[in-house]
């Protein structure tokens, strides 16, 4: 095992990805780190550390050798962390274990390096009388934050994992409450032959599936209506996506077919896409 170092701008649980700027730096690190390698962090003595942070060391992480994006984890960010809407360090590394570092010593009391940018924006090896140092310490296990649903199918899919399934029926009480803070989906599907346009709106643990039930009652080959999936959204719990589509239903009340309230009527796609952006960050309004 060895041990790297890297400068942050402050760091406490819960904890997510270890962060970079920009994709290369990430492949920098790919480059040097091993499996069972560990990552020291230690705040910079810039403004943008809290002052009782400033050159100390704050804790370690274990990154595997996972890509993610750091905006797929609920890290602590702040209005500083964001340039014209983008944040800062985009692309991280997936963590097994990560510790904090209770007794925070400074850094000149671990190393009389002075350390060049790559430290600030990669990392940087330490040597073997650092490294013993840094392993003296009083290490605490902090628990990991888990990558959103989206990011986990994303995953998946990149490694070719079995798709993720409906939970299965349940009537318990526990069995529903588990269904509820299952991953789950907002849909919208475009209901084809619809005159005017129509959209059905709804939530699903496995929207495609929901879509070939619909057209199964509706019997499109024989001359009706076809649901095509148009827009989904993947929410980590069942709970978000029945959020979702209620705000959604509310916002546009006027457009509902009276025979149907969860179908909206006589929109356009270009008028759908921008009520469902509003709706996956949360902007909706009731009409």
């Amino acid at each position: 095992m060895k041990l790297f170092l890297t400068k942050v701008w402050g760091w406490d649980a819960p904890v997510g990805p270890l962060q970079f700027s920009t994709s290369g730096w990430r492949d920098n690190a790919l480059g040097q780190l091993e499996t069972g390698d560990r990552v020291v962090l230690v705040g910079t003595m810039g403004d943008q550390t809290p002052d009782d942070m400033k050159g100390r060391l704050l804790g370690v992480m274990e990154p595997s050798r996972e890509p993610v994006m750091s905006l797929d984890f609920a890290v602590r960010a702040r209005p500083s962390d964001f340039v014209d809407g983008e944040y800062k360090w985009p692309v991280g590394l997936m963590n097994l274990r990560a510790w904090s570092l209770p007794q925070r010593p400074k850094l000149n009391e671990v190393s009389d390096r002075r350390f060049s940018m790559d430290s600030a924006q990669g990392i940087v090896p330490l040597n073997d009388d650092e490294a013993a140092r840094v392993l003296a310490l009083d290490w605490h296990e902090e628990e990991l934050l888990k990558p959103t649903a989206q990011a986990q199918a994303r995953m998946a899919k990149k490694h070719g994992a079995a798709k993720r399934t409906a939970p299965p029926p349940t009537t318990t009480r526990r069995g529903v409450m588990h269904m509820r803070r299952a991953p789950a989906y907002t849909y919208a599907m475009k209901v084809v032959g619809a005159r005017p346009s129509a959209f059905k709106v709804g939530w699903a643990f496995d929207f495609k599936q929901r879509a070939r039930q619909f057209n199964h009652a509706a019997m499109p080959g024989l001359g009706g209506l076809e649901y095509k999936p148009f827009r989904f959204h993947l929410w980590d719990t069942a709970r978000q996506a029945y959020a979702m589509e209620q705000a959604l239903l509310a916002h546009l009340s006027d457009r509902l077919h009276v025979d149907n309230r969860e179908v909206l009527l006589g929109l356009s796609d270009d008028e759908l896409d921008a009520v469902w952006l509003a709706g996956i960050t949360g902007k909706l309004t009731v009409a």
